[in-house]
């Protein structure tokens, strides 16, 4: 069976690279500008996750409608675009879904569904999971938070994205420890802020992320997680 990764254009291979390492980018100039011109800078990071999070869903559609061309352009993987998806009756979810189990499109639809969308789904439901933990925390402790560092946290958490954010999580912890270290030692500081932390945890974490991940035991949290939503 051929995959959509192995035909289409590398630019559309790279672009989400691209564009994540974009926001980061931006996310960290906007918080520059903050810290040096304190203002409301929520309107500028809630603009960014929208543009994050439109493009996480483009670029799901992007695959599926390439995926879809690349098999119909085979004789054997042409099949695969009329073959409903097959479910034993009490084993799935998706069993009570027409568009997988009903249509002729069901396997293709299941497939970019796993290959494709589980991810960007993944990824806004963790980034938005993360977004209500800080706003509670930062009710509790603000003297943790910046203005508008709880939306830096959310924007970085899509940037970085699933599973990367495995990787991000205890980075921030351990970036949080070393910026409040480096505070405490140099500047005379008693308290330190989550955003240049998150902001050094994101980098890493895009940066070498896969690598990190690729030396953990890794793929069976990635296999259940891909089959949760799928199965009772």
């Amino acid at each position: 069976m051929n995959s959509v990764d192995s035909f289409l254009n590398p630019v559309i291979i790279w672009l989400p690279q691209v564009f994540f390492g974009v926001v980061i980018i931006l996310a960290v100039f906007f918080y520059y500008l903050t810290v040096r011109r304190p203002e409301n800078p929520r309107p500028r990071f809630k603009k960014l996750a929208f543009w994050t999070i439109g493009f996480k869903f483009f670029y799901a559609a992007i695959m599926t409608a390439g995926q879809y061309f690349i098999w119909s352009e085979d004789q054997f993987s042409k099949l695969f675009l009329n073959q409903p998806l097959k479910i034993p009756t009490g084993t799935s979810l998706l069993e009570h879904i027409p568009l997988f189990s009903g249509s002729k499109l069901g396997y293709f639809l299941f497939y970019s569904w796993g290959h494709f969308w589980l991810n960007a789904i993944w990824s806004l439901v963790i980034a938005l999971a993360f977004w209500f933990f800080l706003k509670a925390l930062e009710k509790k402790e603000s003297r943790f938070f910046y203005p508008g560092e709880t939306e830096l946290g959310f924007v970085l958490t899509l940037a970085v994205g699933w599973p990367n954010f495995v990787v991000f999580l205890p980075l921030a912890f351990i970036a949080m420890v070393l910026v409040s270290i480096f505070r405490m030692v140099f500047l005379k500081e008693s308290y330190t802020t989550l955003g240049w932390p998150f902001i050094l945890a994101a980098i890493a974490a895009f940066i070498f992320g896969q690598a990190i991940l690729g030396s953990l035991d890794w793929e069976l949290l990635k296999i259940s997680l891909s089959v949760l939503p799928a199965f009772t």
